[in-house]
């Protein structure tokens, strides 16, 4: 009832300002909208980097595969994630059989280097490295384990690809690891019903 008295009161503003001349009656309608809008939202958003490879060889040599992105985290970011996967079917079996001689084979090795560590010969801030099947696993960091400045995402793996007459003996090694960071953007008054979101990071910096 508050709510239909105000638009009414509000209308009867609008009519009696477009009554006025010149700029005046503008400036009195630009007031009164602006001073109707919402606040600003500030929401937390994601953003995920990542990898997703499935090995295709059908041969006896396996497949060399390798890739890395920059990821920029500013001082906004509040919490890091890291999922990691791999599949290497059989690979149990392959190594009672034949031993861990497979591991040079068929492996992925994935990193995350904080700016700067790498090139100075440092120790990477997350790794795992799966010679088999690696269930998946989600890694979280806070806020304090982060440091501003562009961080070396990157994989080198192996693997087999097999394509078989017959459908079971058929084989894949795959794999796939993201980086997720969380950061807040904001949202002003005439976008709340849209997605757009500009990030907090942005305006500081403008």
């Amino acid at each position: 009832m508050a709510s239909n008295r105000m638009l009414g009161l509000g209308l009867s503003i609008l009519m009696i300002s477009a009554t006025l001349t010149g700029c005046l009656g503008l400036a009195f309608q630009r007031e009164f909208m602006e001073s109707m809008r919402d606040d600003p939202v500030v929401r937390l958003t994601e953003e995920t980097y990542g990898f997703d490879y499935t090995f295709e060889s059908n041969s006896i040599e396996s497949v060399y595969h390798t890739d890395n992105i920059i990821i920029e985290f500013d001082s906004s970011v509040s919490q890091l994630v890291i999922n990691f996967r791999a599949q290497f079917p059989y690979s149990s079996l392959v190594d009672e059989l034949v031993g861990n001689e497979t591991n040079q084979y068929r492996y992925v090795h994935a990193m995350l280097w904080k700016p700067g560590v790498k090139e100075s010969g440092g120790e990477p801030f997350w790794e795992v490295r799966a010679t088999q099947d690696f269930p998946q696993q989600r890694f979280t960091f806070p806020q304090s384990d982060l440091i501003f400045g562009n961080w070396l995402f990157e994989v080198e793996a192996r693997g087999y690809g097999i394509t078989a007459p017959i459908d079971q003996a058929s084989f894949y090694d795959s794999f796939d690891t993201y980086v997720t960071i969380t950061k807040p953007c904001v949202v002003f008054a005439e976008s709340h019903e849209s997605d757009d979101c500009t990030p907090l990071s942005d305006l500081q910096s403008s």
